[in-house]
């Protein structure tokens, strides 16, 4: 059986979990550079779907714990949460800007609801990223 070419690593494979970062907000586009810029070839995130099918790399199901906002995001659309920032700083970043951002970097991916699963699977068909995507 070949082996994916995701797994294409030799040794230990180390992950930057939500951009794995202090100095960042979790999962914002600063916490992945910074990872990037640490060596980090493998990122994890979380992924969840908007009510108008845009998918938004967020950990929770809504925006309470890290934007101060009782907010879901299932039922948002993705204009009602582009003024919503991650501790007070950072822009919920699409799954979009992470793959664009790091052409190099191969994501886990946390597929966080199940009404996400299948535009993620679109999304990523779309964009012709499934040799360095893991879904989890």
């Amino acid at each position: 059986m070949p082996r994916h070419s995701y797994l294409d690593h030799s040794g230990p494979i180390a992950f930057a979990h939500r951009g794995g970062t202090s100095a960042a907000p979790e999962n914002s586009l600063r916490a992945f550079a910074d990872a990037v810029s640490l060596g980090y070839q493998y990122l994890e995130t979380d992924v969840h779907a908007t009510s108008d099918g845009v998918l938004v790399a967020f950990h929770d199901n809504d925006l309470e714990r890290t934007c101060g906002e009782k907010r879901a995001i299932a039922t948002s659309t993705w204009e009602e949460l582009t003024s919503a920032r991650i501790d007070g700083t950072d822009p919920i970043p699409l799954l979009d800007d992470l793959l664009d951002e790091f052409p190099e970097a191969k994501f886990n991916i946390d597929c966080k609801a199940d009404s996400a699963l299948e535009p993620l699977i679109k999304k990523l068909r779309q964009r012709d990223c499934l040799s360095r995507v893991c879904i989890g």
